[in-house]
């Protein structure tokens, strides 16, 4: 969001806060990647999202906004382990953004008069992120050594909050959800081991997967999950998986090519904003070439912090290094 923000002179803390401002920021947007980036696909429609900062909101973390910023996650709430004792499971309608992000869709519903769809906001953020958000990074992964089974029962508190929510998202809506999505930038290689992954976040993915009824259908992380992709290629449902920079590539391609559809990001500063035409077209050559043969797309990267001029550039070199490698 803070990409176009920039682009449009879009105040984001009004775009949080208003209703009617979201829904006119959102339309701006999509005229903007229609126009200006020449986006050719099928634009979905206006899309209701606080970004990281949603699930954490719903336990009571505050949520910082800025102006020039999408929403940052709130300090963790979780010091001790009784301050897990007075959480309670998260109110579909009270807790969090969660009465802002209604009021977000009542008005867009009322002032696009279902010319386009319009659509709610989802719980993406595993289990494992999410208590990373409560608790914090470093405690949480000394409590996976001293207070394992502290970390257990904070993680299947946070699944069945997400079951909970799943629900009455769906009876709100009328609409079944039949998979679910795991943003998971918080599993990485440098920071925990395989073993921390499988025993304190693949568990409790597992069990989401067995409540939607076609499973997870994409694992995102913007880490590196390169030692843990046998264990992530086991999640039930699962078809896409994003593969950032800091994952091997090759290496993702040689254990899984043939079952996935891979969402392989650049590096936004090094890849676009830091280059020229030629080497940006060297770089993606070699991810097409490393690609090849499997079912893949190509990602610039979040790029808030690339000029518009490099984004252009970019886009236009990639579509013509896509059509050759289809030839």
């Amino acid at each position: 969001m803070a990409s176009f923000a920039k682009n449009l002179n879009i105040d984001l803390i009004d775009h949080y806060q208003k209703p009617e401002k979201y829904v006119e920021d959102s339309l701006k947007i999509l005229r903007f990647q229609h126009e200006e980036i020449l986006d050719d696909r099928v634009l979905g429609g206006i899309v209701i999202t606080f970004g990281e900062a949603f699930e954490s909101s719903l336990f009571g973390a505050e949520p910082t906004f800025k102006s020039d910023r999408d929403p940052w996650v709130g300090k963790p709430i979780i010091k001790t382990e009784e301050d897990l004792e007075t959480l309670n499971y998260p109110d579909f309608y009270e807790s969090g953004v969660m009465p802002k992000i209604l009021e977000v869709y009542d008005t867009a519903e009322r002032m696009v008069e279902h010319k386009i769809p319009v659509f709610f906001e989802r719980w993406d953020r595993s289990p494992w992120g999410v208590a990373v958000h409560l608790r914090g990074l470093r405690k949480l992964l000394k409590d996976t050594d001293q207070n394992p089974d502290f970390v257990q029962k904070l993680l299947t508190f946070i699944t069945e909050s997400r079951i909970r929510w799943e629900r009455e998202r769906q009876a709100f809506l009328g609409v079944k959800t039949e998979r679910g999505f795991l943003y998971n930038d918080e599993v990485h290689a440098r920071v925990m081991s395989p073993r921390v992954y499988e025993v304190f976040a693949h568990s409790y993915e597992k069990k989401l997967a067995d409540f939607y009824p076609k499973g997870i259908f994409y694992f995102h992380s913007c880490g590196d999950i390169t030692p843990f992709l046998d264990t992530i290629a086991t999640i039930r449902g699962l078809r896409r998986l994003h593969i950032s920079p800091a994952t091997d590539f090759r290496t993702a391609v040689q254990k899984l090519g043939s079952n996935f559809v891979f969402e392989k990001r650049m590096d936004p500063l090094s890849d676009l904003e830091r280059c020229d035409t030629k080497t940006m077209e060297r770089k993606i050559k070699e991810v097409l070439k490393t690609g090849r043969g499997t079912s893949m797309e190509l990602d610039p990267g979040p790029i808030q912090d690339v000029s518009l001029q490099k984004i252009k550039a970019w886009i236009n070199i990639a579509r013509k290094a896509i059509k050759s490698e289809l030839k």
